[in-house]
This record gives structure tokens, C-alpha cells and sequence, in this order.
């Protein structure tokens, strides 16, 4: 278990170093594991323990979508058994004390199972993070077999309702932590579930402002050496990259700015993020685009596309690219 968290948690830091476009996708498939704590109410003399279970689910549009999921809780059966009484006496008036006997420890095996309803929220306008509630139907079976308490198993119906929150990591992969109430019909049995998991996402249609982009605005604006002018053989194409924003309002894009090798570090990291605010502004001022639509971030000399030995290859390195739409 404790392996499991460094993972998560390894790969929660390495997130806000990602860029992508990532959100919820009409008829996209998604499955993933999950581990967390499952609480049960005191009556069912249950402990606390680790569930671990997995989950599949269907996307019918952004906001709806429809999840199965089972889950294993191993938990350990912490009932007393009365095996007498005493009798304490105050004047005329008797009173009958329990008397209880050894725990009964066993191992129980607890096994949830379910189909639930999504609603997504798009409350954000980074799409990347989406909160969601859930209410669903399905079944909870005991098995309490090895104890003193029942040789059979008991199944009951449990429906469940809760809610949670998505982070999308990529285009494909998110975190997700879920919080659900189950109860047992039946016995009006009250059990808590709170996890952490992740969901890996395929196949789904295409968004179509994605599409557009990625078929019609890739932008690529190269400089002059130690320059961050934007030359006007670039016009047409951060025009189009004006008129795609302004077609499509609710869409926001990332734009990166890069340097060749020669000069320090520090240097082109200040060029970079020159270059980028530069391509920024433009599109802001000539097509009034709200800035906060556009993410700018300069990489100095770190990310090359091409050998920096070279005259070409240094041309190449020194541009603003837009890399991604969310």
C-alpha cells in the first residue's frame, strides 16, 4: 500500500509540468484501478480496512457518463460474544452486567459491486480539472465464512450515491479521488468508502476545435537571432491563429518560446519568454483575445528540435510554437 502512494504521489508532481488537452470526450471508454479506506458503520462490528477495486465507465457527452465498479475490502470481524451476566444488587433494586468473551477475530471479505450515473461539471476554465457526482445500484455480499457469527454469505442490495474530482494528467490519463455512501437495504447498515485511483481514457470523438487546430493553425514563428520581433512573413498565419480563438471563444491555448545555445541560461531564458509574450501580445492586440485564453511559457535553450552545431539548426531552435489546446 505504501508503495502505491509513492507512485501517486510521484506522478502528481510530475503533472504540473505537463501540458495537454485534456477534458472530458463524448463516447470516450475509460478503466482504472483504485485503493482507498472503507469504513463501516459500528453495528456491523466490521474494522475499519484498504479497499482496492477497479472501475470501467462510458462518456455519452462531456457531462454524462455511466461507471461499473467492484471492490474488495479484506476486514476483520470484531464481535463479543455475552457469555453470562452478573448481578449487582443496590438496596431492593438488581441490575444484570454482560459478560463478554474473547474477540472473535476472523478474517470477513467484503465485496461491493455497482453500476453509477455520472454528472461532470465544466466549472473550470482549465479543463484539466472536473468535479463530478455519482448515485448508482448494486450490491454488497459479506463473507463472513472462517467466523462464528454465520457460515454463508450475506448479500444485500446497496445503493450508493457520493461525488469526486478528476485531474487530468494528459489527454489520456487522470487522478481521480472519490468519496461514496453506501447503504445496506435491509439492514440500514451505513458504509463509507474514500479513495484514490486513476482512470486511463480511449477512443472517443475527436473534439472538433482540436481537430481544426491540429488539421488547419499549427504555428510555428521563427526569429532572428537574438531578436524577438516577429517577422511579417508570420502575419497570415497568427492571423489564423486569431481567427480560430475568435470561432471558438471557449477554447484556451498554450503557446512555448525556445532559444538556441549560444549565450548563458539565464540569457535565453529571458529571450524565450520574450519571444513568447511577443507572439502573445500580437494575437491579443490585432484580434482582441482575452489574454487570460492564452498560456505563455518560455524554455530557454532546453528544448531543441534541431543540432544547435549548425547555422539551420539554430534557425530552427529559435521560435514560438503552439503547442496545445485546452
Amino acid at each position: 500500500m505504501k508503495r502505491l502512494m509513492k507512485v501517486f504521489i510521484v506522478i502528481a508532481l510530475l503533472v504540473f509540468s505537463t501540458t495537454a488537452f485534456a477534458q472530458i470526450r463524448p463516447g470516450t471508454f475509460n478503466i482504472g484501478p483504485y485503493f482507498g479506506l472503507g469504513a463501516f458503520e459500528g453495528n456491523q462490528d466490521l474494522d475499519n480496512a484498504p479497499v482496492i477495486g477497479i472501475r470501467a465507465g462510458y462518456d455519452f457527452t462531456k457531462n454524462w457518463g455511466v461507471e461499473a465498479t467492484v471492490n474488495w475490502i479484506p476486514t476483520r470481524y470484531n464481535y463479543r460474544s455475552i457469555i453470562g451476566y452478573e448481578t449487582f444488587y443496590f438496596g431492593q433494586t438488581s441490575v444484570d452486567i454482560p459478560i463478554y468473551g474473547g474477540k472473535d477475530d476472523s478474517h470477513v471479505n467484503v465485496y461491493n459491486y455497482r453500476i453509477e450515473g455520472i454528472y461532470n461539471f465544466d466549472l473550470f476554465p482549465d479543463k484539466r480539472f472536473v468535479p463530478f457526482l455519482a448515485v448508482g445500484v448494486g450490491g454488497q455480499t459479506i463473507d463472513y465464512r472462517g467466523t462464528h457469527h454465520n457460515a454463508r454469505d450475506t448479500t444485500r442490495f446497496a445503493p450508493d450515491w457520493g461525488g469526486g474530482l478528476k485531474f487530468f494528467m494528459t489527454e489520456n490519463m487522470a487522478i481521480r479521488a472519490d468519496v461514496r455512501h453506501v447503504i445496506a437495504i435491509g439492514s440500514a447498515y451505513n458504509d463509507l468508502e474514500a479513495t484514490l485511483g486513476l482512470a486511463f481514457y480511449f477512443g472517443g470523438k475527436k473534439d472538433a476545435a482540436k481537430q481544426v487546430f491540429d488539421e488547419k493553425v499549427r504555428l510555428n514563428v521563427e526569429f532572428d537571432f537574438d531578436k524577438a520581433d516577429i517577422r511579417p512573413r508570420y502575419h497570415d498565419e497568427l492571423k489564423k491563429v486569431g481567427d480560430f480563438m475568435n470561432q471558438y471563444p471557449d477554447v484556451n491555448m498554450a503557446l512555448e518560446g525556445h532559444t538556441d545555445s549560444i549565450g548563458t541560461d539565464e540569457y535565453n531564458q529571458r529571450l524565450s519568454e520574450r519571444r513568447v509574450e511577443s507572439v502573445k501580445n500580437y494575437i491579443v492586440d490585432k484580434f482582441n483575445i482575452d489574454g487570460k485564453r492564452i498560456e505563455a511559457t518560455g524554455y530557454g535553450e532546453s528544448r531543441p528540435i534541431a543540432d544547435n552545431s549548425t547555422d539551420e539548426g539554430r534557425q530552427r531552435n529559435r521560435r514560438v510554437e503552439a503547442v496545445t489546446i485546452k
